[in-house]
């Protein structure tokens, strides 16, 4: 056991010397870690200046695609209706206002499909996962009715979206994730002025691309 503890021992200092070795910025030191991983790999060595160059290109292809979308939202005059934001999550559009859906429903009203249509032409090509977020207001469901509790009405409003741009748009249903927060999400107030701003599905388009 004193071989096995020793050998233990030894590796154990090779990984910290190896983490220490690494832990510096120096650009040439990675280069050379990153060649004797791909050698012993049999792979081709990778530079953090290709590395760098990569991830602007991606920042800036995701930029762009941001910019193309509000664009399209601009021409069709649809800003009270649907907000845009760029930030870490990726590219999150807010339809909000009750634009998408009446009370108590989930079917895509016919305004604003076209849109969700547009984007999932814009996006149909690209390899960014898409989160749709469905959200409620405060109002309880009906006894008796479709839907039993907000729970199972904002899943459906986010399940209709993706329909909508899987079925209709023809982008791929593997990239979708469909989420239903019921009322616990709101943007403002819970107040009865306000239903209509918090009853909305975010479609966010993930900085995470779309997994092998």
């Amino acid at each position: 056991w004193l071989m096995t503890f020793g050998d233990m021992m030894a590796l154990l200092l090779t990984f910290f010397v190896l983490l220490i070795g690494i832990s510096s910025p120096d650009p040439g030191k990675f280069d050379k870690a990153m060649k004797s991983i791909a050698d012993s790999l049999g792979a081709a060595p990778v530079s953090t200046e290709t590395l760098m160059v990569a991830e602007k290109e991606s920042e800036a292809s995701f930029e762009n695609l941001g910019s193309q979308v509000s664009d399209v939202i601009n021409e069709g005059n649809m800003q009270d209706v649907v907000e845009v934001e760029v930030n870490e999550k990726g590219i999150v559009l807010n339809i909000v206002g009750g634009a998408l859906f009446k009370a108590g429903q989930a079917r895509v009203s016919k305004g604003i499909k076209p849109l969700i249509l547009e984007v999932g032409l814009m996006v149909k090509k690209l390899p960014y996962k898409i989160i749709v977020e469905g959200h409620t207001d405060n109002t309880k469901s009906k006894k008796g009715g479709r839907y039993p509790s907000n729970w199972e009405l904002s899943a459906a409003r986010a399940a209709a979206v993706v329909r909508v741009m899987t079925e209709e748009a023809g982008v791929d249903p593997g990239r979708f994730s469909a989420i239903g927060y019921a009322q616990f999400r709101p943007l403002y107030a819970q107040t009865k002025a306000n239903r209509a701003k918090n009853r909305r599905v975010e479609i966010i388009i993930s900085r995470e691309g779309q997994e092998s």
